[in-house]
């Protein structure tokens, strides 16, 4: 690490020199002018030369080498690592294969299919990425995640009425669709040279991260949700709603006292749970422990 002096010069500027080797190693010379970012931590970042966003472009060939369920995956996989245009190209016709893929593509938030042909499908991200707002996302999987929680009441009450257990499931594929919309979305921010989110949830890097930790854990909560709603009984839906909103609120508040009042309920209720006795419980002794897993990311996130 190098340090410099702050230099006062005119009547209202401070100016800084920059070291002479990383001016030669990156063509500039004098006169040149080099963009720079406002880091939330305060820090700053200058770039040798203005940062191009390139467009980019994932070639996927599937054979018989893979199930369909792994040309699946593959389709997520290159969404969620934020590749602009995904090319599928298939060794030979393979309906099952291009059909599985297809659907996985139309399910894709902002996703737009623009070629397909028997051993091709072509796809184009048309979302916006500076327009996605991690806060608003997160929301978002809250209100679906309480919508799931609000079916399931009812549903325990009603254990065979088809149409709530439809829309648990309904409820749980947007889920999905909107866990792997906010992985691509920490992941381009990720490989930014610096970062900048507008929600004010994100304060360094290792937010980042704790998101990801965060939605991973939701997205299975939703499975387990939907776990329940197959074997309906007696399980307390409004605590578990209660619970998760409360750790919801703590994402953005970071309250390590609330924090630590919620992690200790949690425990407690855990421990009173005879997970043998059902399926359900079982599942609802591993939602809580989620919700403890996020409240420890939201511990480290505050601390970070």
């Amino acid at each position: 690490m190098e340090f410099r002096k702050i230099q006062f010069t005119g009547r209202s500027s401070y100016i800084i020199s920059l070291p002479k080797k990383w001016v030669r190693e990156n063509s500039l010379s004098q006169g040149d002018v080099v963009p720079l970012s406002i880091n939330p931590d305060g820090s700053i970042t200058i770039f040798p030369k203005e940062p191009r966003e390139v467009s980019e472009r994932k070639i996927l060939t599937i054979s018989h080498e893979y199930s369909p369920d792994m040309a699946v995956r593959l389709a997520i996989s290159a969404y969620i690592q934020g590749y602009d245009i995904l090319e599928v190209n298939f060794s030979e016709e393979m309906p099952i294969y291009k059909v599985k893929v297809r659907k996985v593509l139309q399910s894709l938030p902002g996703v737009e299919i623009i070629l397909d042909e028997p051993q091709r499908i072509v796809a184009k991200s048309l979302l916006d990425e500076d327009e996605i707002n991690l806060s608003e996302l997160l929301g978002r999987i809250r209100s679906l995640v309480m919508s799931m929680l609000g079916d399931l009441e009812l549903l325990i009450a009603s254990p065979d009425d088809e149409e709530i257990l439809r829309d648990i499931n309904d409820l749980e594929n947007e889920l999905d669709r909107f866990y792997f919309l906010t992985i691509r979305a920490v992941n381009r921010l990720l490989s930014r040279r610096s970062i900048t989110e507008e929600s004010g949830i994100i304060r360094r890097t290792f937010d980042l991260l704790g998101i990801l930790f965060i939605v991973r854990n939701i997205e299975r909560i939703g499975d387990h949700i939907t776990r329940i709603s197959e074997n309906p009984s007696g399980i307390n839906v409004p605590y578990l709603k209660e619970k998760f909103g409360e750790m919801m609120s703590q994402i953005e508040e970071r309250d390590l006292g609330k924090i630590d009042k919620l992690m200790l309920e949690l425990k407690a209720e855990i421990r009173s749970i005879d997970y043998r006795q059902s399926i359900a419980l079982e599942s609802y002794r591993r939602i809580l422990e989620y919700l403890e897993n996020i409240g420890e990311t939201i511990i480290n996130m505050a601390l970070s």
